[in-house]
Formats: structure tokens, C-alpha cells, sequence
């Protein structure tokens, strides 16, 4: 016997299993961004913006925060700036921040003279064709959301990213189908990156990141002494370099896929991410160890952030031909132990 038609007799309204609220934010550079918080009915919630490219503002899991939030807080689009790193002035980070998608890494000027701001526009773009419903598969409620994003301007491309996020109902996990389009009429190459951030209180001094890789290294001079500490959290630090960079080739298991987990054994709580490890071959990781801006990201990429950027001869960012799409899919699952195969 299905879940619900067991329990049909005890529910009036859905939201006694799982709560979707939207609503739209007041004052500040927050004024009038939507925002959609979904309850999962277990032990997670989840606030998405669709204003923001349904990035992840924030995910709580048995009430404790697992990301990163910037001193900013949530922007609205119309304050992105792609000068240099002014992007990190509408930098909410959250649990996810997308790049791209004509730009992953550091800010450059194309060869057209135009400025490609730090890790592109896209995750200042708002969605469009947005959608919330609720659904029941084998008997058990569930709730969807949907949006498509457009980044397009005369000459210079016309792309879709459409993004589902599914929620299930008992479930700690986000199943993510992010669906990118070349609406143009030409073939177009695109950078697209998972800015996928963590903090206090899932990130502390001893704080686990857990991942097997075939290859690792550090992308500067002054993250080679921390190489060292690539699987495990510092405390913050007042002096000292606080800014490091790391990049992983990750091990595949046998359906190709990769995954890495971020876990706290004193709160018991942690955050495993699963990908397909042929779409996204690099793993960047991205330390902050300053009071207050405490941070750690580790970042499934299309590309080498650090290699040559779109356009460039060498650039191994994926390309798509007129009408052509490309499907990638993740799941953020929250756990409060490690299994066998963290």
C-alpha cells in the first residue's frame, strides 16, 4: 500500500507533510527578490532564489546551517557589476552559486574588448517560466521547482539554462537537473561551474573533505604550504595567507560518477555531493580562512578555471552546436554519519 493512500485520512493539506512558501523580500539590495523555501518533511530545508538563478541561498539540515553566507547577503540582479571581482559584491555564495556561463575563473577582457566578469553573469541572471508544483510518485509526495535562465546579447550567443530542483518527502537530498541550450545559430562554447560553498557550523577546525583523487595540486604559490591540509578544515586566522586554491582530478566509480563529502564528526552533521565525473572532470577547492569570512568550496567545473579562458587557443570548455542541449545532473544529500564508501 502506497504512503499516501495510507495516510490520506490524516492530511488536510499538503503542507502537513512538506511546506513550499514563496514570498518576496523587502528592503535593501534585497528588495523585491522572490525566494522559495521548501521543507522536506525530514530533517531538511531549503531557500532557493529564483531571482538569482535558483541558486541555493541557504540549506539547514536538523536545524543547523551547512553553507557559507556572505556579509552581503542576498543582492538583487540589477546591482551585478562585471568590472574585475566587483561580482563579490552581490556574492551571497549560499549553498550554490552557479558560473558561467561566458566566464568561469577570474575576470579577463575578451578579444572584442568585452569585460567577462569573475565566473561570469549567469548566477545574477532571474529566471523566467518559473514553476512549483507538487506531485506524488509511487505514493510519495514530492515537490519540484523549475526556472530557465537567459544569457544572450546581439552577437554574442543566446543560451538557456533551465534548472529543476526535486524534493522528496522524508528525504534529506536535492536531485538537480541543470538543462543547458544553444539557442543561437551558431556553435557556441560555454564555461559552467558548481560554486558549491560550506561553512559554520558544518565547518569548523577538523572539519572533514573527504574525496578520492587521482591527481592534486596547488594553483599558487601561496597554497603550496597548506597542500598539506587539503582534506581537512584550518581554524580561522587573523594573520597568515587566508585565501588557497587547490585543484583535484577526482577517481570515477564504475557508472562514471564522482562524489565528495564535507563532514563534521563532533555535530554529526555533513553534506555528500554526487556528480557525473565526465561532465564535470576538475574539482577546484577554495579556502578562506579569515575571521569572519570563513569558507571552503569545493567546485565541480567544466573547465580549468586557471586554463585558457573561452575563445582562447587551448580552452577545453564544452561546446554545443545550434539547437543542441546538454543535461547535467547532481544530488546534494545531507548525512549525520559517514558511510563505507565516504
Amino acid at each position: 500500500m502506497s504512503y499516501m493512500y495510507d495516510r490520506r485520512g490524516y492530511v488536510a493539506s499538503p503542507d502537513q507533510l512538506m511546506t513550499v512558501f514563496e514570498c518576496t523580500l523587502r528592503g535593501g539590495f534585497r528588495e523585491g527578490v522572490r525566494l522559495t523555501e521548501v521543507h522536506s518533511g525530514g530533517n531538511l530545508s531549503a531557500a532557493v532564489v529564483p531571482d538569482r538563478c535558483m541558486d541555493i541561498y541557504q540549506v539547514r539540515y536538523k536545524g543547523q546551517n551547512l553553507n557559507y553566507i556572505g556579509n552581503g547577503g542576498i543582492v538583487g540582479p540589477s546591482f551585478y557589476d562585471a568590472k574585475a571581482n566587483r561580482w563579490l559584491r552581490s556574492f551571497f555564495a549560499g549553498m550554490l552559486t552557479t558560473m558561467g556561463l561566458q566566464n568561469a575563473g577570474r575576470a579577463y577582457v575578451d578579444a572584442s574588448g568585452d569585460e567577462r566578469g569573475q565566473h561570469g553573469r549567469i548566477a545574477n541572471t532571474p529566471a523566467e517560466n518559473t514553476a512549483v508544483e507538487r506531485i506524488v510518485e509511487d505514493g510519495v509526495p514530492r515537490v519540484i521547482l523549475t526556472g530557465t535562465m537567459r544569457e544572450a546579447s546581439l552577437g554574442k550567443g543566446n543560451f538557456t539554462l533551465t534548472r529543476t530542483m526535486a524534493f522528496t518527502y522524508g528525504k534529506d537530498t536535492i536531485e538537480i537537473a541543470d538543462v543547458i541550450q544553444n539557442d543561437d545559430f551558431e556553435e557556441r562554447q560555454y564555461a559552467y561551474g558548481l560554486h558549491l560553498n560550506y561553512g559554520y557550523p558544518l565547518l569548523e577546525e577538523g572539519t572533514k573533505l573527504l574525496f578520492d583523487a587521482e591527481e592534486s595540486k596547488p594553483l599558487d604559490e601561496a597554497s603550496a604550504p597548506h597542500f598539506g591540509e587539503i582534506h581537512r578544515m584550518e581554524a580561522p586566522a587573523a594573520e597568515g595567507e587566508k585565501n588557497l586554491e587547490f585543484l583535484h582530478l577526482l577517481k570515477k566509480d564504475a557508472k562514471g560518477k564522482c562524489s565528495y563529502t564535507v563532514f563534521n564528526e563532533k555535530r554529526a552533521i555533513g553534506l555528500k555531493v554526487t556528480y557525473d565525473g565526465n561532465d564535470f572532470p576538475y574539482l577546484n577547492e577554495w579556502k578562506y580562512l579569515a575571521k569572519g569570512d570563513y569558507v571552503a568550496a569545493l567546485e565541480p567545473m567544466t573547465l580549468d578555471m586557471d586554463g585558457p579562458k573561452l575563445g582562447q587557443p587551448g580552452c577545453e570548455a564544452p561546446v554545443l552546436k545550434p539547437g543542441e542541449k546538454k543535461e547535467y545532473r547532481y544530488t546534494l544529500e545531507c548525512i549525520d554519519r559517514l558511510g563505507t564508501d565516504a
